[in-house]
């Protein structure tokens, strides 16, 4: 599920909901004479542990896009990842992404969804896909006004051969990346891509959060069954960006299940109190995470890439208890 409908026809920006008033190709209207397509994914992701004594666990960094030991690192947890993808004009971008380990499963905002730990190896029932050929782009650097990060290029592992070639991540979890911000991209290119160079801006993060009266940094206690009023300072900056903005919070128990629930960036969500239950988090009482993201989606174009897409993803991460109410 991801009605935010990154590299759909209609522009959105990242993760979930927000649409800004463009349009980019389908791809059956830019495939080459080969039949086939280029897809460019980059992901900026940062979460940041509002939890003084806690390790800073998000899922979003725990992907084989992440820098090594992102999962582990307390405090500020960093990721830039890229992949430049040839696939058929007939798959679907989204299920390639899924095959690549860079899904992006979002509610539409004002409603919830819940995820359970992955079940399986998804690649036998993706294999309909056919291969896809991740290119290399030469040297990939990014840069704001205040940093210069050169990407490192690895062999993607191997998918039984469906998958192959190389992506591009940043080296530290705990590099500085600003928000908000202007993102600058640049390639050396290869004998795959040619040159290129784009921008995307970046949202603030989740500023003063609270659940119900309580700050998130403090630690949160949930009611089972009883709704949950989230609270966070919109970003009223944002301009135009803005508009593209979606503020999505999960609330993932030990065994994994998590509930997610997107909104529009006004500053106050509700959580469902049908959710939060046993059913969903397991036994009672239930220790969880609860994070709050911004995420932004950002279309962009370069010589060789027939669909192109930044995504943003800056979240803060707190402590929460499920109890019987």
């Amino acid at each position: 599920m991801r009605p935010y409908g990154a590299l759909s026809s209609t522009c959105l920006l990242l993760a979930g909901a927000a649409l800004v008033g463009c349009s980019a190709p389908v791809a059956g209207d830019t495939a080459d004479a080969s039949g086939a397509i280029t897809q460019g994914v980059v992901l900026v992701e940062r979460a940041i542990n509002l939890s003084r004594d806690a390790t800073l666990t998000s899922s979003a960094l725990e992907g084989e896009d992440a820098a090594p030991g992102a999962a582990a690192v307390a405090g500020s947890v960093t990721n830039v990842s890229a992949k430049f993808m040839r696939l058929s004009s007939a798959t679907d971008p989204e299920l390639a992404e899924r095959l690549v380990g860079s899904p992006f499963d979002l509610p539409s905002a004002g409603s919830c969804m819940v995820l359970s730990p992955a079940a399986g190896d998804e690649a036998t029932s993706l294999s309909s896909l056919g291969s896809i050929e991740l290119l290399d782009a030469g040297d990939v650097t990014m840069k704001t006004d205040s940093t210069e990060m050169p990407l490192a290029a690895r062999a993607f592992p191997d998918v039984g051969d469906l998958v192959f070639g190389v992506f591009y991540t940043s080296r530290d979890a705990t590099s500085d990346l600003p928000a908000p911000a202007r993102y600058a991209f640049e390639s050396s290119g290869s004998g795959m891509l040619d040159r290129f160079a784009f921008e995307a801006d970046a949202p603030a993060g989740p500023e003063e959060v609270r659940i119900g009266d309580v700050d998130l940094a403090d630690g949160v206690e949930l009611d089972a069954g009883v709704s949950a009023i989230v609270q966070w300072r919109a970003d009223e900056d944002g301009g135009a960006g803005r508009a593209r903005d979606i503020v999505y919070v999960d609330v993932t128990s030990a065994r994994g299940t998590a509930v997610r629930c997107a909104f529009r960036d006004t500053g106050r969500g509700v959580i469902p109190g049908s959710l939060l239950d046993p059913s969903t988090l397991g036994p009672l009482p239930a220790s969880a995470t609860l994070a709050v993201h911004r995420t932004r989606q950002v279309p962009f174009s370069a010589s060789g890439i027939d669909l192109g897409e930044v995504r943003f993803d800056l979240s803060v991460i707190g402590r929460a208890r499920v109890v019987a109410r």
